[in-house]
């Protein structure tokens, strides 16, 4: 394992939530950064991943402390609890059903996704993995139902980025509005590393309904006349 260093893996293990019923989206994100920090998301979730013991007794007690006590008996059994490769894949098992209870589950970590401007790119890794885990279990929803359940999480100062994505004549499905936002978080970051002393000037550039720019920021999700 490459060295890292400890305080990046300490706050990418903080980071991680305990699992529950209602988090499994936000808690795999969390989790496979971890492993990504270590080299370790292969070894651990592929078929043919080998871990050594040292890393295997750190993943067991790792992955344990991080479910919830309402989680944890459907999770950890007799067979699996000294194997950290058994115990992701009785966790993707668990949260992969088609059990009515688990597509509700799925189905409200969407309607649940909260939207923030000034940090998109979390909005965008939160959807696709949505729309795999919509996949896998079997929920196959109009694709236009999803970009409108999207589009109502954005800020109401984007009504106009929401107009350019429904009036563009293109199908309307959820990697139109990804790649909307991907090219929408790009076009941010240079504004906003030039405002970091500043964040309520930021905001107020994307929210200001008085459609006017700022001296060297041109607000561009408004149309002059």
């Amino acid at each position: 394992m490459e060295k890292i260093n400890s305080t990046i893996l300490k706050t990418a293990l903080k980071a991680i939530p305990l699992l529950t019923a209602n988090n499994y989206t936000l808690w795999q994100n969390c989790t496979d950064n971890m492993l990504d920090l270590q080299g370790l998301r292969d070894s651990l979730t592929s078929e043919k991943g080998t871990l050594t013991s040292s890393e295997d007794i750190n993943l067991q007690t790792i992955i344990t402390l991080k479910l919830d006590s309402s989680i944890h008996p459907n999770i950890i059994n007799h067979d699996n609890e000294k194997d950290a490769q058994k115990i992701w894949s009785s966790i993707s098992d668990f949260f992969a059903s088609t059990q009515p209870t688990n597509c509700a589950r799925v189905f409200n970590e969407l309607l649940d996704l909260s939207f923030n401007s000034n940090n998109v790119q979390p909005f965008i890794t939160l959807v696709g993995t949505i729309n795999s885990q919509l996949f896998k279990i079997g929920i196959d929803l109009p694709h236009d139902l999803v970009t409108y359940i999207l589009l109502k999480k954005l800020h109401p100062s984007l009504k106009n980025f929401s107009q350019q994505i429904t009036h563009s004549y293109k199908p309307l499905t959820s990697n139109l509005v990804l790649d909307h936002l991907k090219l929408f978080n790009k076009n941010h970051e240079p504004i906003a590393a030039r405002n970091t002393g500043s964040k309520t000037e930021v905001v107020a550039l994307y929210s200001n309904f008085s459609k006017k720019c700022k001296i060297m920021a041109h607000n561009f999700l408004f149309n002059h006349p």
